[in-house]
C-alpha cells in the first residue's frame, strides 16, 4: 500500500502501535493481523553546493536590480500623472491604476528579496522590552507578534533527486519561476483564441434553465390567483 510521510502516516504508525521501518529508501509500518503494511517513499534529496547557491542569489541580484530600474521608471511616469490631474482635476482613475502598478512591482521586489516571511509570537513580552525603559517592568498581557524573513528560501537549500540512484538527478524547478518571479518575458505557445461576440459572450454568462416556481395561495395572499416566480 501506497502512502507519504505525512502526518497520517504517523497517526496509522501510532493506531496500530508498531515502530516504523526505515529502509534504503522507503519508510515501513509492519502489517499487523488483518491490516497490510503500509509502504511510503522516503524524499531522496541532497544538498546544492555553495557555487549552486551563489548562482541562485546572482541571479535574485539581477532579477531585483531589472525591478529597480522598472520601479523607478513607473514613479516617474505616475508623478507625471499627478502633475496632470493637479492641473486639469481629471485622469484620476489613470494615477489610480498607475500606482496600483508601482504597488505590485514593489511587492515582487520584496519576494525577490525576502522569499520566506512569517510570524512568530513573543509570549511574556514587558514593556521595558518594548520602549527600552529601565523601570517599567510590567507585561503587556496581550499576544505580540514579529514578522520575520529568510533572505534566502528553504528551497534553495536542495535538490530533489529521482529514483533510488543518486546519480539520477531531476531538473529542478527554477527558483525564480517558485516565487512567481521571471527574467525576461516569455512568450506563451498556445494559440490566441479569437475575440467572442456579444452573443457569445452572453451566452456564456446563462447558466441553467428557465423554471417557473408556482406559489399556492394562502389566506393572507390576494385574491388575484397563484404567484409565479421565474428564474
Amino acid at each position: 500500500m501506497a502512502s507519504q510521510v505525512n502526518r497520517d502516516f504517523f497517526k496509522k504508525a501510532k493506531k496500530v502501535d508498531r515502530a516504523i521501518e526505515l529502509r534504503d529508501n522507503e519508510a515501513v509500518i509492519p502489517a499487523v493481523k488483518e491490516r497490510a503494511e503500509v509502504r511510503a517513499r522516503l524524499p531522496n534529496r541532497r544538498l546544492r553546493t555553495i557555487e549552486e547557491r551563489a548562482a541562485i542569489i546572482e541571479e535574485r541580484k539581477s532579477v531585483i536590480a531589472a525591478l529597480e530600474e522598472e520601479i523607478e521608471v513607473e514613479r516617474k511616469a505616475l508623478l507625471e500623472k499627478v502633475k496632470i490631474y493637479e492641473a486639469t482635476q481629471s485622469g484620476a482613475s489613470e494615477v489610480v491604476a498607475q500606482n496600483l502598478k508601482v504597488k505590485g512591482l514593489m511587492e515582487k521586489r520584496s519576494r525577490a528579496s525576502r522569499p520566506e516571511t512569517w510570524i512568530e509570537s513573543l509570549p511574556g513580552l514587558s514593556l521595558k522590552e518594548v520602549f527600552a525603559s529601565k523601570r517599567d517592568d510590567r507585561k503587556i498581557g496581550a499576544d505580540v507578534f514579529q514578522v520575520k524573513r529568510r533572505v534566502e528560501s528553504i528551497i534553495s537549500l536542495y535538490v530533489d533527486l529521482e529514483g533510488p540512484a543518486p546519480t539520477q538527478e531531476a531538473s529542478p524547478p527554477s527558483i525564480l519561476a517558485t516565487l512567481g518571479l521571471t527574467t525576461g518575458s516569455a512568450k506563451s505557445t498556445k494559440p490566441e483564441e479569437p475575440p467572442k461576440t456579444a452573443a457569445e459572450t452572453a451566452q456564456g454568462v446563462i447558466i441553467g434553465q428557465k423554471r417557473v416556481i408556482k406559489t399556492k395561495k394562502t389566506a393572507m395572499a390576494s385574491p388575484a390567483g397563484p404567484v409565479s416566480f421565474t428564474i
